[in-house]
């Protein structure tokens, strides 16, 4: 699906429970493009699983993960990590999310391997190519993502509007309209009388 000139793409993942950390079901290949490498054979696609971190500025991959597809480092770069700085490889890959959301020609640096959860870290050059949102409505996590972004999210703008009554200045009767009071008389011969002087 399109939107204006760009194509549209999404994700959700329902978690049971709240989740104390987004992981989901990722796929990881050499570069490729099928409108560029026309008549190609498409590369190989290594199943995973990735981490979203917000505090992660780039994606990583392990090396576990970089070793299983064959990469080759395009590159280093210098990583600050718990233990200091280290120079670290760099290869430029296709990252698979679900529903067929393709993020192609990412450069993620090489990590250390993981306890086993995840082999990739989706940082903030994924996340703000588009929107990323987890709720823990009900006692259940989901977390979503689209690209491109299509709208402001603002839950304090949604809550006014939707739970906020507006303010109403009070109306005064008119003068010939009865009196609030009860009187039975109308609101100029009675409380009205006092004010229109």
């Amino acid at each position: 699906m399109g939107i204006g000139n760009h194509e549209y793409l999404a994700l959700t993942t329902k978690f049971k429970g709240i989740a104390n950390q987004i992981v989901i079901e990722c796929g990881i290949s050499l570069p490729f493009d099928p409108s560029i490498n026309k008549g190609e054979k498409a590369p190989k696609i290594k199943k995973s699983t990735a981490l979203w971190d917000t505090g992660a500025t780039a994606s990583v991959i392990t090396k576990a993960t970089a070793a299983a597809l064959g990469l080759k480092p395009i590159s280093k770069t210098m990583v600050s990590h718990a233990g200091g700085e280290s120079a670290q490889n760099v290869y430029l890959v296709n990252i698979y999310l679900p529903n067929k959301v393709l993020i192609p020609n990412v450069n993620v640096t090489e990590c250390q391997d993981t306890s086993g959860t995840f082999g990739v870290i989706i940082g903030m050059d994924i996340i703000t190519l588009g929107d990323f949102a987890v709720t823990n409505f009900d006692g259940n996590t989901t977390a979503s993502f689209r690209v491109p972004s299509i709208a402001t999210t603002d839950y304090v703008k949604d809550f006014n509007d939707k739970y906020r009554t507006p303010i109403v200045a009070k109306k005064f009767p008119g003068r010939n309209d009865p009196c609030h009071c009860g009187s039975g008389k109308k609101y100029k011969h009675c409380h009205g009388s006092h004010t229109a002087k």
